[in-house]
């Protein structure tokens, strides 16, 4: 549950993490957490065993600072960054310097992942660029970043619609 109090700065967030079983330690969160561009500044664990199923529950309210230039857009990137944080603390999608992109240019988890395969086969095609410069400079240039999906999503995305003969293909511009 991503959230902000009232008294909190644009640039800070809360977020509780619920879960059953043994406390997973912080040293495992901490990583993800800093790979979707955030600080961890306290942590608030609270333990909770109903009688009823004696099963432990586990509630951890983080306090976190962005390390974005601009103001965190709450509302627009709540569900999307709650739904990859969730499928790293899985273990069902990597954590990386490219999960950064979340909340610093509001795309989803799945778009992140196409991002970073594309950065990974240009790799594989001997580009000089590491992984974690590719990322980064996606994240300091959200506009751009934004627009490379969009041109994937239409040239790609089974559902656009395609150009009729003789019509030219949708081009981006400036």
């Amino acid at each position: 549950d991503l959230y902000r109090p009232a008294e909190d700065s644009a640039h800070e967030l809360r977020f509780k993490i619920f879960h059953t079983g043994h406390v997973r330690p912080l040293t495992d969160v901490l990583p993800m957490l800093e790979n979707m561009g955030l600080k961890v500044i306290s942590e608030v664990p609270y333990q909770v065993v109903p009688e009823a199923t004696r099963e432990e529950l586990w509630i951890r309210d983080l306090r976190l600072v962005a390390e974005l230039e601009e103001e965190v857009d709450l509302e627009a990137i709540r569900e999307s960054f709650q739904e990859t944080f969730g499928r790293v603390w899985r273990g069902e999608e990597e954590s990386d310097a490219f999960n950064r992109l979340v909340l610093a240019t509001g795309l989803t988890g799945r778009q992140v992942v196409a991002l970073r395969a594309y950065a990974r086969y240009l790799r594989q095609v001997g580009i000089t660029f590491s992984q974690s410069y590719m990322a980064a400079t996606l994240a300091r240039n959200p506009k751009v970043t934004r627009l490379l999906v969009a041109l994937f999503e239409a040239r790609f995305n089974p559902e656009s619609p395609t150009p009729t003969e003789g019509e030219d293909e949708p081009t981006l511009t400036r």
